[in-house]
């Protein structure tokens, strides 16, 4: 049997709203899920059209309540912890939806950031690893059914000859230290004939934003203000990086402040500042207690 959970719509345009029970209609309990549209401000989730003064205050009214809060805009500049833009599309209402029932079920707690966890056996991701330095010699990982990933932490270089979804396989995978297998000078000359030589700083950079979306690495969490000398050239590409790299760079932050300073979806928050710390871009300062 399927669970059945109240969507709230506020200020949509009929056409919008027409559009949007049809795709629900349509999932029919996608996922042991079904949705009801509702009116008011009783439901578990509100989607709400902010491209009118009125549907702007009731998100802010709603945004910082305890109810997942949909924000439907035709603006490409406008930011939300949870958003959806004009016009509707199916698999990005649904994929919508589906955060939403995990914010449901797993509420986050600006607050109390939830913090990573990598266990005692010794696993760790990538991206610890290579924070840590845990091969000063030139190393290859392989296994998985993935492409060779082959570091040079002296050179400051990597090289992959696999496809980017395989890249991110191999950066959400843990490892042993010794699953990275020592190279030679000749075996590195072997395994990296005819592969493009890549700035290690970009893997940091992608083995940090691989780590969660949710949670901060567990030196980031707690009672802890983050600033940042400049912005990373990393972020140039991404508006949402780039805002909180300016925003960190004029004040130390806590992750509320971060968020309220730069207006981006908290889980844009915990990928950047993975990622920054990783590469170690961030300066941190520890409350003390």
């Amino acid at each position: 049997m399927s669970e059945s959970l109240r969507l709230a719509t506020m200020h949509l345009h009929p056409k919008d709203l027409k559009v949007l029970g049809s795709l629900l209609e349509l999932a029919g309990g996608r996922n042991g899920i079904s949705w009801e549209l509702v009116d008011g401000r009783q439901a578990d989730a509100f989607l709400i059209d902010v491209d009118n003064a009125e549907g702007q205050q009731a998100w802010r009214e709603l945004e910082s309540g305890t109810s997942p809060v949909i924000a439907l805009t035709g603006q490409r500049d406008f930011h939300a912890w949870l958003v959806l833009r004009k016009p509707l599309r199916s698999q990005v209402v649904f994929r919508t939806l589906e955060r939403v029932v995990t914010e449901l079920e797993n509420p986050l707690d600006i607050d109390n950031w939830p913090s990573l966890e990598f266990g005692d056996s010794g696993a760790l991701p990538l991206a610890e690893h290579l924070r840590c330095q845990t091969w000063d010699q030139p190393v290859l990982i392989s296994g998985d059914g993935v492409s060779d990933l082959v570091i040079d932490p002296g050179a400051g270089v990597w090289y992959f000859s696999g496809s980017d979804p395989e890249l991110t396989r191999l950066l959400r995978r843990q490892f042993m230290s010794e699953d990275g297998r020592i190279l030679s000078s000749a075996d590195l000359l072997h395994n990296t004939n005819g592969l493009e030589q890549r700035n290690l700083a970009a893997l940091k950079w992608r083995a940090g934003l691989a780590l969660s979306s949710r949670a901060l690495h567990p030196d980031l969490a707690g009672s802890v203000e983050f600033m940042m000398p400049q912005v990373p050239m990393q972020a140039l590409s991404d508006t949402s990086f780039s805002r909180q790299a300016r925003s960190l760079i004029q004040q130390p932050l806590s992750v509320r402040g971060l968020i309220e300073a730069s207006q981006v979806e908290p889980g844009d928050v915990a990928s950047f500042l993975n990622a920054s710390y990783i590469c170690g871009y961030l300066l941190l300062h520890r409350a003390p207690g």
